[in-house]
């Protein structure tokens, strides 16, 4: 299991890895069945991103995300 000898596993929000697995799934489906190319692997820290589902505040320029916290838009 990764959640035991994975600390940082239950520090963020559960919605991100699995959004990231549901992604990937879908990505190798339409690749086998040649509706698409199959997925590549990204560098990290370029164009990163991530899925957030669940209450979200936002406030002018600002975001707040669950247990991350407020992040600036700008």
């Amino acid at each position: 299991m990764v959640k035991p000898s994975r600390s940082w596993y239950y520090e963020v929000s559960k919605c991100s890895p699995q959004y990231a697995l549901r992604q990937l799934s879908e990505a190798w489906k339409q690749a086998f069945k040649k509706i698409k190319q199959p997925p590549k692997f990204k560098k990290k820290g370029r164009d990163d991103s991530f899925t957030v589902d669940g209450s979200l505040k936002i406030d002018h320029f600002r975001v707040k995300i669950p247990v991350i916290g407020w992040l600036n838009g700008t």
